[in-house]
């Protein structure tokens, strides 16, 4: 008696895991397909709240936090007013160190990480720009060391030295075999399924239409 009731209480716990699992994904999958499409505030407001629930009911899950973090980011980019972006990206960081506590090394958290104190500097680069500079060149290169074949890393390496002025280390020439590579790797990645990181391609080509088009 005790073995079947073993193997009965066994069954419902698997069952139950399996539910919670299968709701979960289709929540993700669900705000992950609005967010690829996203471009107002108040998208990236709904879809970014909807994170933070599927965070607050999956508390051991790192990719609601990422997303949340992400949205954040997008929300701050589009505000009008400095002390407002760093709002945005104030609360965005500490979403992100949240993931980072949860996937410690994780390549994909690392580069939003990175992004993040890109962000900060566009704020005040006067003041910002060596300090969290220096930061944000660190944090990316360790994600492309956690991962080589992550194509964010690339495109965030590649962008930071689109927008550096030549005579600061950056520029066009230096900027463009970084962007193509981190295009090769978007056009070779096998992701496990659809909730998992895969924005940049987009952003990646048409930085490299520009950078051609200046040349």
């Amino acid at each position: 008696m005790k073995k079947i009731l073993l193997i009965v209480t066994t069954f419902l716990v698997s069952f139950s895991m399996n539910a919670e699992d299968a709701k979960y994904m289709k929540a993700m999958e669900k705000n992950v397909a609005t967010l690829d499409s996203a471009t107002a505030i108040s998208t990236y407001s709904e879809v970014g709240n909807a994170f933070e629930r599927i965070g607050s009911a999956n508390s051991k899950e790192w990719l609601p936090l990422y997303y949340q973090a992400f949205c954040t980011v997008m929300i701050g980019m589009k505000q009008e007013t400095p002390s407002k972006m760093d709002e945005y990206y104030d609360k965005a960081e500490a979403i992100i160190n949240r993931a980072d506590a949860l996937s410690p090394d994780n390549s994909e958290i690392v580069v939003v990480q990175s992004w993040i104190n890109s962000m900060k500097i566009s704020v005040d680069p006067m003041t910002r720009g060596q300090k969290l500079g220096q930061r944000s060149g660190m944090l990316n290169e360790k994600a492309i060391k956690l991962n080589p074949e992550n194509p964010r890393a690339y495109f965030l390496k590649g962008s930071g030295l689109y927008y550096t002025p030549a005579n600061y280390g950056g520029g066009i020439d230096k900027a463009l075999p970084v962007l193509e590579v981190a295009l090769e790797k978007f056009k070779n990645a096998k992701n496990e399924n659809s909730i998992v990181p895969h924005w940049g391609q987009f952003q990646t080509e048409e930085l490299i239409k520009k950078c051609k088009k200046s040349e």
